[in-house]
C-alpha cells in the first residue's frame, strides 16, 4: 500500500471479505488487561437527515427509539459531516481527520495504514474489534477495516464486491441499481446478533451500518404506507436517482409521497435500532455500552434543485444527527447547541472509555459540552467533496458558511441566522465577506499543512466518459 493511500491494483489485496463472510481476524492483543471501560456501540445510519428524527423536531414519529436513547443520554443538535458521501465521510469518522487531510475522498483512494483508526485505537487497549457494513464503500478495500477483527460484508451482493478490484465496481450501473435496491437491516442485525453470541470475555468496540435509509425508497409494509396511505399516484420510491421522472419541477404530492417514502424508510430502520438495544439489554450490558448514532451525510429532496447527495455541500446533505447514550457519564436530557463536527466522534467515544486522547487528530472530544460545559475549542466545521467532478470545500460556524467551488473559482458565503435555508449566496466583496475569505484561507493553509505531515496526496477520480454522461445528464456531476 502506498504512502499516498492511493488503491493498489495487486490481485492479492482483494481477497478481503471471503465470498462475503469477514475479513480474516486482526490480530488480537491478549498480553494487553482487560480493558476496565465500557463496550462502545457506534451506529452509522447511511443517508440520514438530523431533521427528519423526533429529536430534532420533526413532526411525524420516524424515530422513537432513537428518540428515547436522546431522552436518555445527550442529543448534539449541530452536528455537521466531513462531506456528502459514504466513503469519505465514515473515514473521518474513522480517523478523526477531514477528508483532504486523510486522504481517502474518491473511489481511486483508500486510508491509508500510516493513519491510525479509532478501531485500532480500541484494539491496541485490549477491546473485541467488529464492523457490520451494509454498502460498498465501507468495503475493506478501500482502508476502513483496519483495526477491526471481525469486518463483515453484509450486503446482498458480496460476492461482487470481494472477487473483484473496486474500480472494477465503483462506478458500475449494475452495483449501483443492486445496492439502491438492497434491503439490509434483517442481513446487519442477524450478524451482529451472530457475534454478540459468541464465547468472547473482556469489552468491546463495534461498528454498525445500516443502508436502508439511502435511495431507492422502497420500505417493506406497514412502513410503505405509514405516512401517507392515501397516495394512489406513480412514484413508488424505486429508481430514485436514475429515474428522469424525479425531478425538481416534478408534482408537489409526487414530491410528497417520496419524502413519506423516505421517512418509511427511517422509521424501519429505527425499529432495527431498538432491535439492537434490545440485543444489548437481553445480554445484560446495555448501561455498560455507549451507544452512539449518528449518519454519514442526509439526503437532498430538490431545495437547492438537487436530488440525493454527493453532488453538493449544502446542509440538507452535511447535517446530521449525533445522539449518545451512556448512563454512567451522561445525564439524560442532555442537549447540546454548540456546532459539533464528525471528526470529533472518535476522541468522545475513547475517552468515555477511559482511553487517552489521541495524537495527530484534528477532532476534539464531546464529553465536556455533554456534561454542560463551555465551549472550550475552535468548533469550526469543514466540509469538502473531491468526487464526480466536483471539487468544493465549505466552512461552517454557527453564524456564517463559506463555499469554495474550486472548479469554477468562484467563492460564495451566507450568514446562517438570516439563511438558514442558503438560498441568498453572495459573492466576496469587501466587508463580511472578504473577512471569512482571510478566514477561510487561513483554515486551508492548515489542512494543507496537515495532510503533508500524514503523507497524503490528492487526485480527482476518473469516471469513464459514458457514465459521466449519464451522471451529468442527471445533475448528480458537475460540468
Amino acid at each position: 500500500m502506498s504512502v499516498s493511500g492511493r488503491l493498489s491494483l495487486a490481485p492479492a489485496l482483494w481477497i478481503l471479505t471471503g465470498c462475503g463472510g469477514p475479513t480474516p481476524p486482526a490480530e488480537h492483543h491478549t498480553d494487553i488487561p482487560t480493558p476496565a471501560g465500557p463496550n462502545v456501540l457506534l451506529i452509522s445510519i447511511d443517508s440520514l437527515r438530523a431533521t427528519h428524527l423526533g429529536t430534532y423536531g420533526y413532526a411525524r414519529p420516524t424515530s422513537p427509539n432513537i428518540d428515547r436513547l436522546a431522552a436518555e443520554g445527550v442529543v448534539f443538535e449541530n452536528h455537521i459531516s466531513s462531506t456528502s458521501w459514504t466513503l469519505p465521510a465514515h473515514a473521518a469518522i474513522f480517523s478523526s481527520l477531514p477528508d483532504s487531510v486523510h486522504g481517502c475522498t474518491d473511489t481511486d483512494r483508500i486510508l491509508a495504514e500510516e493513519i491510525t483508526t479509532i478501531a485500532e485505537r480500541f484494539a491496541a487497549a485490549g477491546y473485541h474489534t467488529a464492523g457490520f457494513f451494509a454498502g460498498p464503500y465501507l468495503h475493506p478495500a478501500f482502508g476502513l477495516g483496519q483495526g477491526f477483527e471481525h469486518y463483515e460484508n453484509c450486503t446482498s451482493y458480496a460476492r461482487a464486491l470481494d472477487e473483484a478490484p473496486p474500480e472494477s465496481w465503483v462506478m458500475d450501473m449494475d452495483i449501483m441499481h443492486r445496492s439502491h435496491r438492497d434491503i439490509t437491516n434483517p442481513t446487519v442485525y442477524a450478524a451482529f446478533i451472530r457475534w454478540l453470541h459468541r464465547p468472547r470475555p473482556g469489552r468491546f468496540f463495534v461498528f454498525v451500518h445500516l443502508w436502508d435509509v439511502h435511495y431507492d425508497f422502497i420500505p417493506p409494509s406497514p412502513y410503505d404506507t405509514m405516512f401517507d396511505p392515501d397516495y394512489d399516484g406513480p412514484v413508488t420510491g424505486e429508481n430514485f436517482l436514475f429515474d428522469p421522472a424525479i425531478n425538481a419541477g416534478m408534482s408537489p404530492r409526487d414530491l410528497e409521497h417520496l419524502v413519506a417514502l423516505y421517512d418509511g424508510e427511517v422509521a424501519w430502520t429505527d425499529e432495527y435500532v431498538g432491535r439492537l438495544v434490545a440485543s444489548l439489554e437481553a445480554a445484560g450490558v446495555l448501561d455498560e455500552t455507549v451507544i452512539a448514532i449518528t449518519a454519514d451525510h442526509g439526503t437532498g429532496f430538490f431545495e437547492h434543485g438537487l436530488k440525493g447527495h454527493r453532488n453538493s455541500l449544502f446542509d440538507e446533505l452535511i447535517r446530521v444527527p449525533l445522539v449518545i447514550r451512556y448512563p454512567a457519564r451522561i445525564a439524560p436530557g442532555a442537549r447540546v447547541t454548540a456546532q459539533t463536527r464528525a471528526i470529533d466522534i472518535g476522541p468522545t467515544l475513547l475517552e468515555l472509555a477511559g482511553l487517552p486522547a489521541p495524537d495527530q487528530v484534528m477532532g476534539e472530544s464531546l464529553v465536556g459540552l455533554a456534561a454542560g460545559r463551555e465551549l472550550d475549542f475552535d468548533n469550526t466545521a469543514v466540509s469538502e467533496l473531491f468526487s464526480v467532478g466536483q471539487r468544493v470545500r465549505t466552512v461552517r460556524t454557527l453564524e456564517w458558511k463559506f463555499y469554495d467551488v474550486m472548479v469554477s473559482g468562484n467563492r460564495y458565503w451566507t450568514n446562517l441566522l438570516a439563511d438558514p435555508a442558503e438560498q441568498m449566496l453572495r459573492p466576496v466583496t469587501p466587508g463580511p465577506g472578504d473577512k471569512l475569505e482571510a478566514r477561510y484561507l487561513d483554515i486551508a493553509a492548515d489542512l494543507s499543512r496537515r495532510r503533508q505531515a500524514h503523507h497524503v496526496d490528492q487526485a480527482p477520480s476518473t469516471i469513464p466518459p459514458e457514465i459521466r454522461r449519464q451522471l451529468q445528464s442527471l445533475g448528480y456531476v458537475g460540468e
